[in-house]
């Protein structure tokens, strides 16, 4: 009782007692902070919970849902990418059957074009067998001298068997001369051979 009658001890007892009802306040509110924070936990597991019969939940399996959410994005990213290069080959393979039909086209007009070259070509040489064929054979073979072989072999092939006779005669009198001697004549006599006949020799 003499502790009583102390007035410092009187005082920290009472400070004591008033703390008494804060601290159970404050307990009081913590436990429900913890209940509450454990229930939103609970709730958001439980929200990602699948519905049946899968309700059954574990890490496990959420690692393998992650796993296989993982797959099927890559999944995707790949289709996408054969869709794109699909696409591609498929633009690629019009823009080549568009490159080939122009090159037939080319062809065709070239080939056109060369007949009607070739049809130009063959009316000329017929024009000119027909004036070298008039000439003597001594003149026929003083201008065939400054041709090419080719050329007078096809003025050759437009003319009669014996206008050409008569000018491979009058090449081998001159067996010395390389433009219009013997060793041409034989030359010329070879391309006659190999040319294709053009058409009726010229008269």
């Amino acid at each position: 009782m003499k502790l009583l009658a102390n007035p410092i001890v009187v005082i920290v007892l009472a400070m004591l007692l008033s703390t008494v009802p804060v601290l159970g306040m404050i307990w009081k509110e913590s436990s429900a902070i913890v209940h509450a924070s454990a229930a939103q936990k609970a709730a958001a597991v439980e929200a990602s919970r699948p519905e049946k019969p899968w309700d059954f939940w574990t890490p496990e399996v959420e690692n393998l849902a992650k796993e296989l959410t993982g797959q099927r994005d890559t999944l995707a990213r790949r289709e996408a990418d054969v869709a794109s290069r699909e696409k591609r080959l498929a633009d690629e393979t019009l823009e080549l059957d568009e490159m080939r039909r122009k090159i037939e086209s080319l062809r065709a007009e070239i080939a056109s074009r060369l007949v009607e070259v070739q049809s130009q070509e063959l009316r000329n040489l017929k024009t000119l067998a027909n004036t070298y064929a008039k000439l003597s054979p001594a003149g026929a073979v003083a201008i065939f001298g400054e041709m090419d072989d080719l050329t007078v072999a096809k003025l050759l092939s437009l003319m009669k068997p014996d206008t050409t006779t008569a000018i491979l005669e009058e090449f081998s009198r001159n067996p010395a001369d390389p433009k219009t001697g013997a060793k041409r004549a034989a030359d010329l006599s070879q391309r006659l051979r190999l040319l294709m006949p053009v058409q009726s020799p010229a008269r």
